[in-house]
């Protein structure tokens, strides 16, 4: 059996065996023997039957992919072995047979190796970091604060700070009901659009009624289910709730936020709340220097090819990801086949292409950290450790 390992240029190899009558004939046999250890066979113990009388009860499709896998195999485990400095990714794929030139292949992917490209990185600098919290942030984050401990108290008016709920009965020219849904209308809505203010001072259980043109209204009161476009829609206040904000007295910081001992009044709440913007902006800021860093020197002074076998692992755990945050694989099923075909094989894409840029962002910031001897806590890498030792050293 002659054996060929050739490098090809996407990060992978190609691993050839070309065979002899005989190897085939053995590997097939081989093969039979596997496939057939559980067929039936009257008169014969399962496995014990001849070959020949095996064969005749397996698919013969099955026989020849298990015959060429059965080639390859052997081989592959002596490419481990007899190259232990190629970093395989042990997924061998595209499987191809040739029987006219006694040949089948597979390829194998490696762990990619970053190529430098030039040295014009090393002048390469990051912008400065503008951290500080400002008065407004500060008061933003303490109001949206008390949103999250407010008390909704029965009202019997809508106002701009009120949230409310809202019937929509979708109607046909006959006025006959073709879909009903609901909606909420609180603070949010009233900034995003002049049309909420149509609800101001209305009362709980008043009907409005509105035609549906479809571009002049928000797309929470557009039709869902419907093929018929309505003529109207029946719109009812159902609820009305006065939003009362938390107060922040020494008794509620205490009760709401124990873990903070330090904090005992609205004042030191305040400057825990400054403490807290001023690490997110650093955060960001850094991740965000770090990215224009990493594509300043992506395909200019370092270039990278990432296999398709870690595309696809990435692509999977990003799915796995949006599996649970759409809660199952069945709901996320279900929005793809709301999308438009041309947009459900675009979200795909976007996936795919995500994946790849993540990946390549990766094995280049890990070029880099080897480059400038940057000492890393791997236990500590999803704390930005990494990044934050990067900016240090490129700034000095």
């Amino acid at each position: 059996m002659e054996k060929k390992l050739i490098k090809l240029e996407d990060s992978n190899y190609e691993i050839q065996v070309i065979f002899t009558d005989e190897e085939k004939e053995n590997a097939q046999k081989e093969t039979i023997k596997v496939l057939g250890k559980d067929v039936k066979i009257p008169w014969f113990r399962d496995g014990h039957a001849p070959i020949n009388l095996i064969e005749e009860k397996l698919n013969p499709e099955y026989i020849k992919m298990g015959t060429y896998e059965y080639l390859i195999n052997k081989w592959l485990h002596e490419v481990l072995h007899e190259n232990p400095k190629i970093k395989f990714i042990w997924e061998p794929y595209d499987l191809q047979e040739d029987d006219k030139e006694k040949k089948v292949s597979v390829k194998l992917d490696v762990y990619p190796e970053v190529q430098i490209l030039d040295d014009k990185r090393k002048s390469l600098k990051m912008g400065k970091m503008e951290t500080k919290a400002t008065e407004k942030e500060v008061e933003d984050s303490l109001i949206n604060l008390k949103k999250n401990y407010a008390e909704y108290k029965d009202t019997d008016k809508v106002e701009k700070d009120t949230v409310s709920k809202v019937s929509l009965d979708f109607l046909d020219k006959e006025w006959k009901s073709l879909e009903t849904g609901t909606v909420y209308v609180w603070e949010q809505e009233f900034a995003e659009s002049k049309f909420y203010d149509i609800f101001i001072w209305k009362q709980k259980d008043k009907d409005l009624e509105l035609d549906y043109k479809e571009k002049d209204l928000p797309h929470t009161f557009h039709k869902r289910k419907s093929e018929q476009v309505p003529a109207k829609i029946k719109v009812s206040i159902k609820d009305i709730k006065q939003i009362v904000l938390a107060e922040f007295t020494k008794e509620n910081i205490q009760k709401l936020f124990p873990d903070q001992k330090e904090v005992t009044d609205e004042a030191q709440l305040k400057d825990y709340i400054k403490a807290e913007i001023e690490k997110q902006k650093q955060d960001s800021e850094l991740v965000r220097n770090i990215e224009e860093y990493i594509n300043n020197i992506r395909d200019k002074s370092m270039k990278i090819i990432i296999p398709q076998t870690l595309i696809h692992q990435e692509f999977q755990s990003r799915i796995s990801s949006l599996e649970q945050r759409f809660g199952g694989q069945e709901k996320l099923t279900e929005y793809f086949k709301q999308l438009w075909d041309e947009k459900s094989k675009e979200f795909v894409e976007d996936i795919s292409k995500a994946a790849q840029d993540s990946l390549e962002k990766f094995f280049i910031l890990q070029k880099i950290t080897e480059e400038l001897k940057i000492d890393v806590d791997r236990q500590k890498w999803w704390q930005l450790e990494v990044e934050k030792k990067l900016y240090d050293k490129i700034m000095g």
